[in-house]
């Protein structure tokens, strides 16, 4: 009987698969020599995980200050507590944000101080009037960090061109963006009175917020009431609260956003406080020169939930420390964030802020 031939291909199959039985064979031999399983677990096959819980490695920042808390800097001075480790090469320093040195803070028109005294403001978790996915942008550039495309192209706009300038591009900026161009600019470059009101528009704000630096741009006295009078007076006289509708409404256009975030730094209060929109919910006072009242804040802006009041010298002496023990905090109902950075702040005063409340107010000092 004549044995049929068989092709190359189907003879090396067959070489190929004796030899992984024979090697598959002599490994779980091997393993029996030894007395272990004979199957590898799965974890030693995988070179790519790390060896350190990810929490160690890159701990949260509530749990880096409860670790800052408990254990003092006693051996490592210049060493953060939650690094696991030695100290990271020289090469690696530079990913980290350096700090701010006191020299910079020292000097209230340097871009360090501004940065230190809008942080409250700017903070990620203070989300006055947040849009669709802009949250990365709004928030400020920490120091070392590469800054993204949109930034880049913002600040070679607040470069490039002048007031008049920005006013014709603006509305081809998207709101979110100006906002965006607003605080960047709060921090490195302040913005002059022409360039504010042209960031700003006929709305007053960009996409909710107003930041007025000084003391290159003020307020005008009449800002608010301008923009209020301007509002009532778009509204068109034959158009009825009962013949409004749906269809009506889309034909006029959308309708103006309202402030949300109002912040003043290092500029006089040239305005009444009963001028101020009641839809309010972040309001930063920093550096005011002038004395300012706020006995009757409450009633014009009851929604505020973020005071800062930090580094104003009319509150330092022992006057204004009674000014603060005297106010009536329990009529902020919705505050959670009250800024009384460069303040002796006293167990008392803070009882008297939480008087009253289920939830602590977070006082920063």
């Amino acid at each position: 009987m004549r044995t049929v031939p068989q092709d190359a291909g189907e003879t090396s199959r067959q070489v190929n698969n004796i030899l992984r039985n024979l090697r598959g064979e002599h490994f779980r031999h091997s393993r029996n020599l030894q007395r272990v399983p004979a199957s590898l677990p799965t974890p030693l096959h995988v070179n790519n995980l790390p060896t350190l819980p990810i929490g160690l490695i890159y701990p949260s920042a509530e749990n880096s200050r409860r670790n800052a808390a408990a254990a003092p800097l006693a051996h490592h001075p210049t060493r953060p507590v939650w690094v696991a480790g030695p100290d990271p090469p020289r090469s690696w320093t530079t990913l980290s944000s350096p700090k701010i040195k006191e020299a910079d803070l020292a000097d209230i028109n340097s871009p360090a101080w501004r940065e230190h005294a809008l942080d409250l403001a700017f903070s990620p978790d203070n989300a006055s009037a947040p849009s669709p996915g802009t949250s990365a942008s709004l928030r400020s550039l920490q120091m070392g960090e590469f800054p993204t495309l949109a930034l880049l192209s913002l600040h070679v706009i607040r470069m490039e061109c002048s007031g008049y300038e920005l006013a014709e591009i603006r509305p081809h900026i998207p709101p979110h963006l100006c906002r965006v161009l607003m605080r960047h600019s709060a921090i490195n470059c302040p913005l002059s009175q022409i360039e504010l009101n042209a960031i700003c528009g006929e709305e007053g704000h960009a996409d909710g917020e107003l930041v007025v630096v000084g003391p290159h741009a003020a307020l005008r006295s009449d800002h608010f009431r301008r923009l209020h009078s301007s509002r009532e007076s778009g509204v068109p006289e034959e158009c009825s609260v009962e013949e409004s509708t749906w269809d009506s409404l889309a034909a006029q256009g959308s309708e103006p956003s309202a402030l949300f975030s109002l912040v003043l730094l290092s500029t006089p209060l040239t305005f009444a406080l009963s001028d101020l929109p009641p839809t309010i919910t972040c309001l930063t006072l920093v550096n005011i020169p002038k004395p300012v009242s706020l006995q009757r804040l409450p009633l014009y802006c009851p929604l505020v939930s973020l005071l800062d009041l930090s580094y104003n010298s009319w509150l330092i002496p022992a006057s204004g420390e009674k000014l603060l023990h005297d106010y009536p905090w329990t009529k902020l109902r919705y505050l959670k964030v009250l800024g009384l950075r460069g303040y002796r702040v006293t167990p008392l005063l803070l009882s008297q802020v939480n008087r009253g409340r289920w939830d602590d107010v977070h006082v920063i000092h």
